[in-house]
C-alpha cells in the first residue's frame, strides 16, 4: 500500500495503531479513557492539550475502518506500550501499531495478538526483533524494504515509516492517510492507563548498543561503577570536542558535575535542560519564547501544514481558551541540510545529560551508542573497539 506521502509529512511524532475487533469506545476505554471523558474532540482542543503537555499529547482519537477501528495519537506513544497493547488485544483481540518519533530517531513497530506481542521492531533497525513470533513477517518485511536477515548485521536503515505502514496495512487490510483525520473524531484524554509490568531483569538487555556492537556493550558491563562513568564523561567530552562545543559553559559545567560524581536527573528548568530544547528548537522550527526559555507552543500544535513548508505557532490561556502568542507569525521549517547541521551539537549536549544519568552503566551504554549508530557524525567503528579494549584492560 502507498505511503510515499509520508516521507514529507510535517508530524515529528505520532502513533497510529490499527485495532481488529473493538468498537471505537471500546477501544478508547483500553486505551485508559474514562467513558465520561468520552467525547467528539476537534483540532483545537488536541492543539491546545499539546500546548499544556509541551508537545507531548495524552489524547487518543479513534475512526472505524471496515472491521477495525484506527486509533491515533498526536505527539505520544500509548499504542506501543506493551501493557496498552495487552489490553487492546485480550480475549482473542489483534492489534498492531506503528510510532514515528524523529526527535529521538527511534521509530517503533508492533503487532500483538491475544493478549501478547507477536512481531516487534524498529524499523531502522529490523534485524532486531523480539516477540513471541519475532520471524512471522519476515516475508513481507523484505518485500518492503525492511531486510530482516541482512548482510551487514550492523544495518541501519533511515526514512523507513512508510514501509513499516504498509507493513502494518497488509495485516489490517486498512490504509492509513491525513484525510481520516479531517473531521472530527471521537477521543479523549487517558487518565486510566494500564500500568507499568513490573521491571523484569536486566533494564538495559534490549539497548540497541546491544544489537550493533556486543563487544563494547559487554566491556561496560564488566567495568566498575566507577569505571563506567569515567568513560562515560570521556565520551561525553569527546563529542563535544568532535562539534566544537566543548568550552560551552553549560556543558562545561555538566560534565564537571559528572567528574565530581554530582549525578542526577537534568531537572527541566536547568540550563542543560534549556541548552537541549533550543537544539531542539533550531532542528524542528519550533519557537522557544526568548524570556522564559519555554516552549511558545507544542512541537506538532498545528496539524496542518501551511504555505511554503512554515507553519502558525500558537499558544492558548488556559485560564481564558483564548489564543495567547507573542509572536503570531510564519515560523521557517528547516530542510535537511539546515537540520544535519544543527543535529551534531544536539547530540553532543544530550550525551553530556546521560553522561549525568544516576544509573553509571546506563550513562556508559548512551553515550557511546552513537559510536556504532551508522551515519551519523559521531559513528567511529575503530574508536568504539578502542574504548572496549580499554575498558577491558582497565577491568582485569
Amino acid at each position: 500500500m502507498d505511503y510515499a506521502w509520508e516521507t514529507d509529512w510535517h508530524l515529528e511524532i505520532y502513533t497510529v495503531t490499527f485495532v481488529r475487533g473493538l468498537d471505537e469506545r471500546e477501544t478508547l476505554r483500553r486505551f485508559g479513557v474514562v467513558d465520561a471523558n468520552i467525547h467528539v474532540v476537534d483540532d483545537g482542543e488536541v492543539a491546545e492539550r499539546m500546548g499544556v503537555n509541551e508537545g507531548c499529547c495524552d489524547m487518543v482519537l479513534v475512526t472505524r475502518a471496515g472491521d477495525w477501528t484506527v486509533a491515533f495519537e498526536y505527539g505520544g506513544w500509548e499504542g506501543t506500550r506493551r501493557e496498552t497493547l495487552r489490553e487492546l488485544t485480550r480475549d482473542g483481540g489483534e492489534a498492531v501499531s506503528v510510532m514515528r518519533h524523529n526527535y529521538a530517531a527511534s521509530h517503533d513497530f508492533e503487532h500483538a495478538t491475544d493478549g501478547r506481542i507477536r512481531t516487534a521492531f524498529r524499523p531502522q533497525t529490523p534485524q532486531e526483533r523480539w516477540g513471541s513470533h519475532p520471524d512471522a513477517l519476515n516475508e513481507d518485511m523484505r518485500e518492503l524494504g525492511l531486510d530482516p536477515e541482512p548482510a551487514d548485521e550492523f544495518q541501519y536503515l533511515s526514512g523507513r515509516v512508510p514501509a513499516a505502514l504498509a507493513l502494518a496495512s497488509r495485516i489490517s487490510g486498512v490504509l492509513f492517510t491525513p484525510a481520516l483525520l479531517n473531521a472530527p473524531l471521537l477521543g479523549g484524554v487517558i487518565t486510566d492507563r494500564a500500568p507499568n509490568d513490573p521491571p523484569r531483569g536486566d533494564p538495559l538487555a534490549t539497548h540497541a548498543l546491544r544489537a550493533f556492537d556486543r563487544k563494547l556493550a559487554e566491556a561496560i558491563d564488566h567495568a566498575s561503577p566507577g569505571l563506567q562513568r569515567r568513560a562515560a564523561v570521556a565520551e561525553a567530552r569527546r563529542q563535544c570536542a568532535l562539534v566544537g562545543v566543548a568550552d560551552h559553559p553549560v556543558l562545561a559545567a555538566a560534565l564537571a558535575s559528572a567528574e565530581r560524581g554530582e549525578t542526577g536527573p537534568v531537572e527541566y528548568d536547568s540550563p542543560l535542560a534549556e541548552l537541549i530544547r533550543r537544539h531542539e528548537s533550531e532542528l524542528t522550527g519550533h519557537p522557544i519564547d526568548e524570556a522564559t526559555g519555554e516552549w511558545m507552543a507544542g512541537p506538532s500544535a498545528d496539524p496542518h501544514r501551511s504555505p511554503a513548508d512554515r507553519r502558525n505557532i500558537f499558544a492558548l490561556d488556559n485560564a481564558t481558551g483564548m489564543p495567547a502568542c507573542p509572536s503570531c507569525r510564519w515560523h521557517h521549517r528547516p530542510g535537511e541540510a539546515e537540520r544535519e547541521a544543527i543535529r551534531p551539537r544536539w547530540q553532543a549536549a544530550s550525551s553530556v545529560r546521560h553522561a549525568l544519568s544516576p544509573d553509571a552503566r546506563r550513562a556508559a551504554y548512551n553515550t557511546h551508542f552513537l559510536l556504532i549508530h551508522q551515519g551519523q557524525l559521531m559513528a567511529d567503528r575503530d574508536h568504539a573497539t578502542s574504548v572496549a579494549a580499554t575498558l577491558r584492560a582497565s577491568s582485569t
